[in-house]
């Protein structure tokens, strides 16, 4: 009779008359609850609230300890903290350290700092007891930097795993922003998140994201900005690579640099790692600030975007290009345009291929139509086919074959080499393959830039740890780089980099190391954070996941950056050898190092004497001018301050030579070629430039030296004294035995010979 009661009930439940209760058999008992065997067990969570509406749970690390990990701005002395507890588990909670103990009380506040104290590492080290059962150990650490607190909009069904599934995926939420000092720099909405990244999405857990919000300056760089990205860095193990380049490219002087800083992450009450929050490459008045050509394709078509077609096609030259059908093109197609080499495809909605099989992706616009595909595409392929471009003599002289334009004439040559060298100081294994930025203005050159993607750099690579002597970006032939190898090749290009690194970048990049470089100073900033970030993350080594070295055995992030601190001063030795310690003739053509100038030319170079008349020539055989004499010596005698009455009508104030002139004239070096005029341009003879340097040094009587006299100076010529002291003193030996030539223009090979021998 029970067993048939209990069949109708049944049947009733599901038809839905009754409330679908369990069931049991009649000889099966009901369930019983397991007690906790330990606190681990029972305490499921550890909560802490740090801010209104932001509570962060505890976390198990890689080892399987408990750990609170908590933002700078957490107060430690009155920290509230709530638990919750395993069903069945009962008692009082107790949490204990070296210097004292508390009962735990739902929301109460704990003062951290009177239980224990941190250890060297910046360790809390607790104990947590429910009862009697044996306690668990809780590690508190605290972090130094500020702190992003993301909270989706609905964590249920769109919280931080669904958006880690797909880079379809994105969904709204809330974010504040913390500083280290509890200062709030942003409490609002985030309009849109989505995850992001290519190989870091694919194979890394830690996942990159970006967030678009209101207009905010996040991170203090003058400039409110709608659009970030929280990268990851995850292959990077000290969490510096791509700050430290992007800050040397902008010291550098580079045009639209992504401005960035570190973050701790917390999604959904969840400790996530190190971030580095930062501006995304687009086009926009806070980041690359050119023609909005997008905004113009908006204007013209209604519906913008919604629903595109796409159509592949070819350009003049038979390459594939991919454009967004039923547009109505701008009138202006030449700019501006923000693109991205992507290896040998292309993978955004629009794109193009080169002859070459490099893939181009349009990153702005992001839809255009097929007139300004084809503008954009053939004009990357003439720079192309110019860089690529071999003479009849087997020369790769950079000249464009069809238009007779050098490649400088297509592409900014300056962001160019800087790039190049960037790539090589770093030795980044994605350069001249992908991430790499090209934008061009409206009527203007291609640019190279801003820059992107630099985890992947300082030792680091996807299989395998790539040395700091390696020179692969140029130098390996098996596995040549699009445009590098080639660019390598051409005089003017070599000359360029030579110029660029012994000029500036060399000094810049010296500064990341030693004691008070910005390795340093950065790791100092960032070790207590990044001891958080390796709580849950592991140090890795190489990139690929698959790969047996791709975790760091044994590694510390002391370790790590000494690591980088070595393979940095290492790689600019390497730098130097092939840079700033070769041949002089790298950096300018016109100068070969077996001209008896050359000695002369490499002193008045690393003195600052002369720097050249323009990047890559020196023209040793052009006339030296008497503005550039006057100046040569000034500036090899350490730049005397003088000044003088005499005011000459063709010295302008601010002109690069009027300083000289007029500790000249003080001087009694020169009093002018006539009351009122230097005459700055005209070239300086033989005569005058001996006499200008004999003067300068104090008008020493000369030496009888025994030498023969000179046929063509005359006694009692105002550059006789000074032509004998000159060859007693071996500044020269004149043209010939017998003949100085007095009137002969003076060359500016000459000029800095006769200093440098007179020093």
């Amino acid at each position: 009779m029970k067993t048939r009661l209990i069949s109708v009930l049944l049947a009733l439940c599901l038809l839905g008359g009754l409330p679908v209760l369990p069931v049991w058999a009649e000889d099966e008992p009901e369930p019983t609850i397991e007690p906790p065997a330990n606190t681990a067990e029972a305490v499921t969570a550890l909560w802490a609230e740090v801010y209104e509406g932001d509570a962060l749970r505890d976390v198990t690390d890689r080892s399987g300890l408990r750990c609170l990990l908590l933002p700078a701005f957490a107060d430690l002395t009155a920290l509230p903290l709530r638990f919750e507890l395993a069903e069945g588990a009962e008692g009082e909670l107790t949490l204990s350290g070296s210097l004292g103990s508390t009962v735990l009380s739902q929301g109460g506040a704990v003062d951290l700092t009177a239980l224990a104290e941190a250890d060297e590492e910046g360790v809390w080290r607790l104990k947590v007891t429910l009862g009697e059962l044996p306690s668990m150990r809780l590690q508190v650490l605290q972090s130094s930097i500020p702190a992003l607190l993301l909270r989706s909009d609905n964590p249920e069904t769109e919280g931080r795993t669904w958006i880690d599934e797909s880079k379809l995926h994105s969904t709204t939420a809330s974010m504040r922003l913390v500083t280290p000092a509890g200062g709030v720099l942003y409490d609002g909405a985030v309009t849109k998140l989505k995850a992001r990244g290519n190989t870091t999405f694919s194979y890394s857990p830690k996942k990159s994201y970006q967030i678009k919000i209101k207009k905010t300056d996040l991170i203090g760089i003058g400039e409110k900005v709608k659009t970030w990205v929280l990268l990851a860095g995850y292959t990077d193990a000290t969490q510096l690579h791509d700050k430290l380049l992007k800050d040397l490219a902008a010291e550098l002087g580079m045009d639209y640099v992504p401005r960035n800083d570190w973050v701790d992450l917390y999604y959904d009450g969840e400790y996530r790692g190190v971030y580095l929050l930062g501006e995304k490459n687009e086009v926009g008045q806070t980041a690359v600030d050119i023609t909005d050509l997008e905004k113009r394709y908006e204007e013209l078509n209604p519906g913008y975007g919604e629903d595109p077609g796409y159509v592949r096609s070819k350009n003049r030259f038979g390459n594939e290009i991919r454009y967004t059908v039923g547009l109505t093109e701008p009138g202006d197609i030449t700019g501006g345009y923000l693109i991205e080499l992507n290896h040998k495809r292309y993978d955004e909605v629009n794109g193009f291929l080169t002859t070459r099989g490099v893939g181009f992706n349009l990153k702005s616009p992001e839809y255009l139509g097929e007139e300004a595909l084809c503008y954009i595409s053939e004009y990357v392929q003439e720079f192309e086919d110019a860089v690529y471009h071999v003479n009849e003599d087997g020369e790769s002289d950079g000249v464009n074959p069809e238009t007779g334009k050098h490649y400088y004439e297509y592409v900014d040559r300056e962001s160019l080499v800087r790039i190049y060298l960037i790539q090589e100081l770093s030795n980044n294994v994605d350069a001249f393959v992908s991430s790499l930025y090209f934008y061009k203005d409206a009527g203007g050159l291609l640019y190279v830039g801003p820059v992107w993607d630099l985890d992947s750099t300082f030792g680091t690579g996807w299989n395998m740890r790539v040395k700091a002597t390696q020179n692969f970006i140029a130098a390996d032939s098996a596995n040549p780089r699009y445009l590098a190898n080639a660019l390598m090749k051409i005089p003017d290009f070599v000359g360029a980099v030579q110029a660029c690194y012994t000029r500036g970048f060399r000094d810049e990049a010296a500064l990341l190391t030693g004691e008070e470089g910005r390795i340093a100073a950065c790791s100092a900033l960032l070790t207590p954070a990044m001891r958080m970030n390796y709580r849950i993350w592991p140090i890795v080594r190489v990139g690929d996941p698959s790969l047996s070295n791709h975790i760091w055995t044994g590694a510390t992030y002391a370790s790590v950056i000494s690591d980088l601190e070595l393979w940095v001063e290492t790689r600019l030795s390497v730098l130097d050898e092939r840079f700033a310690n070769a041949a002089l003739q790298l950096s300018y053509s016109d100068v070969r190092t077996d001209a008896y100038f050359y000695e002369a030319l490499l002193w008045a170079y690393a003195n600052e004497i002369t720097q050249g008349t323009s990047p890559y020539t020196f023209s040793p055989n052009e006339p030296v001018t008497r503005a550039q004499m006057v100046t040569f010596l000034w500036r090899a005698l350490g730049q005397p301050e003088a000044e003088s009455e005499v005011t000459f009508a063709d010295v302008r104030p601010g002109a690069y030579y009027e300083k000289a002139v007029r500790w000249a004239v003080a001087a009694g070096v020169t009093n002018g070629a006539d009351e009122t005029h230097f005459v700055p341009n005209a070239p300086c003879s033989r005569a005058q430039a001996v006499t200008f340097l004999w003067r300068a040094v104090g008008s020493p009587e000369p030496e009888d030296a025994g030498d023969p006299a000179f046929e063509d100076v005359s006694p009692g010529a105002y550059y006789e004294k000074a032509v004998r002291w000159a060859v007693a003193a071996g500044v020269t030996n004149g043209i010939d035995e017998t003949h100085f030539s007095p009137g002969r223009i003076c060359t500016r090979a000459q000029a800095v010979t006769f200093l440098w021998r007179a020093q």
